[in-house]
């Protein structure tokens, strides 16, 4: 924390303890209408501090860094401002890694993590001895969340990563600096629209979860989502299609023979995708993965 402003705060903190702020918080999110106030108070100093919620509990009475007071009292006002718990801790958890969330960026999902989890069994599956799976190529990384999980826990020789968004692109560059002692293979970062940054590339992998919401449906989205997460990542025309369909129609050229297409996609929609990739030429074995609640989220293909 390099802010002289938010040192100067430090200062001013004063040496308080983990229940004194815990308490300090609950009491603010309460008055600001948090529900279950105490456990988003223990959440925010836990999460801070990359320690487990029950450290919370064991160690009530050591003081905290001032630093910490500061960056906990920062991230309450931003929860009761109604921000997404992620974005006001500026982190959350991806599989293995611990990454930097912000505005820049949609928040990594719980169901993207299967996104990953089908992907890295369908190579380990078909490729049980090869420690070269090829060139991984994810378009739309965001905070960089799908990239660097296949770039730690897969064998690819390479990760490229696309955006069209700048600030996504810086932060899935911090996030790869944060995570560099667990990759196992370089990561590269393009920036432009789409497939159109990697048309070069040959891939044995592309994997996309592109903007799939109908501008027409931001509106029913929870506020925490409309008002907070980048509207770029997350609406897309032709009824929410118009990313994934671009993405399908061109990535058939940029996939070797027997390359793995993988897309996140709208619940909704899944059979609509599938059948889009089934009608372009290039893909076979086209199918639809459920997530974990059984929603079907994921569309698999093979380039022929």
């Amino acid at each position: 924390m390099n802010d002289p402003r938010a040192l100067s705060a430090a200062s001013a903190v004063g040496e308080l303890t983990v229940r004194q702020v815990v308490r300090e918080l609950t009491d603010t999110l309460k008055s600001g209408g948090i529900m279950d106030a105490r456990r988003t108070a223990h959440d925010i100093v836990t999460t801070l501090l990359d320690v487990p919620r029950a450290w919370a509990i064991r160690h009530r009475e050591l003081p905290l860094d001032p630093n910490v007071i500061v960056a906990a009292r920062s991230a309450m006002r931003l929860v009761v401002e109604g921000a997404p718990f992620a974005y006001a801790v500026g982190r959350t958890q991806f599989r293995h890694l611990n990454l930097r969330v912000d505005p820049r960026a949609l928040i990594p999902r719980p169901e993207t993590e299967v996104l990953v989890e089908e992907i890295l069994h369908r190579f380990q599956s078909s490729s049980p001895r090869s420690t070269d799976w090829g060139v991984a190529v994810d378009i739309g990384t965001g905070s960089g969340a799908v990239a660097l999980s296949l770039a730690a826990e897969g064998s690819f020789a390479k990760v490229i990563a696309t955006d069209s968004s700048l600030d996504a692109l810086q932060l899935a560059n911090e996030n790869a600096v944060m995570a560099a002692p667990a990759l196992g293979c370089p990561v590269e970062f393009r920036s432009g629209s789409l497939v159109a940054p990697v048309r070069d590339v040959r891939a044995r992998l592309l994997v996309s979860n592109p903007p799939y919401i109908a501008f027409d449906e931001l509106r029913d989205l929870p506020s925490s989502v409309r008002n907070w997460e980048p509207p770029t990542a997350l609406l897309s025309g032709s009824n929410g299609l118009a990313a994934t369909a671009a993405i399908v129609q061109e990535g058939a050229s940029l996939l070797e023979s027997g390359g793995l297409l993988a897309l996140e996609v709208d619940e909704r929609r899944a059979s609509l995708v599938a059948e889009m990739v089934m009608s372009t030429a290039g893909y076979i074995d086209v199918g639809v993965v459920l997530d974990l609640t059984g929603r079907e989220r994921f569309v698999f293909a093979s380039r022929a």
